[in-house]
């Protein structure tokens, strides 16, 4: 069996034995056990631990997804994306303080990446700061980013002056 595969196999049968239920964002002990010893037989943990938060972000399980961030970041600390993707999930998780202190990080090392100034959006969204969000949409516009992207950019960015306009109304 080729170490991707053992991997995927490994990553598999833990998840078959990850907690179920609405509040149970945790791995059983074996879970973890199968987890941990699937991502030691593949040189790229970081880089595991990343995608394994990708997906306990993607399906709302922020806890599990900030502690699999984490661990990404302190396998491969010079990973602008790893470094988002926490603040990401840390704004999930509305840690927001910390969020913002990941996006700094992710920011310092790579400027124009798209993940992190949206995420300094999204943070300062939910602030309530409208003028920094807006300030940080159009910077997103100003990044290399995908028609959808840029689509979804400008969506927030109308929605935010409307937002705006209608607190302003007497």
């Amino acid at each position: 069996m080729t170490p991707t595969k053992s991997f995927g196999r490994g990553l598999f049968l833990a998840k078959r034995y990850k907690r179920q239920g609405p509040r149970a964002r945790t791995w059983t002990p074996e879970a973890n056990a199968r987890r941990e010893k699937a991502i030691g037989r593949n040189p790229w943990g970081g880089y595991n631990h990343n995608n394994i938060g990708c997906e306990f972000a993607r399906v709302g399980y922020w806890a599990a997804a900030v502690s699999e961030f984490e661990r990404a970041v302190e396998i491969n600390p010079w990973q602008a994306s790893f470094k988002a993707n926490l603040a990401r999930a840390y704004l999930g998780a509305g840690e927001l303080n910390k969020a913002q202190a990941a996006v700094d990080a992710a920011l310092r090392e790579e400027p124009e990446m798209f993940a992190a100034m949206i995420t300094a959006a999204m943070i300062q969204e939910k602030l309530n700061h409208i003028d920094a969000a807006l300030r940080w949409y159009r910077r997103c516009l100003s990044a290399k980013t995908s028609w959808s992207q840029s689509r979804q950019v400008v969506e927030s960015i109308a929605w935010l002056i409307e937002k705006r306009e209608r607190s302003q109304k007497p």
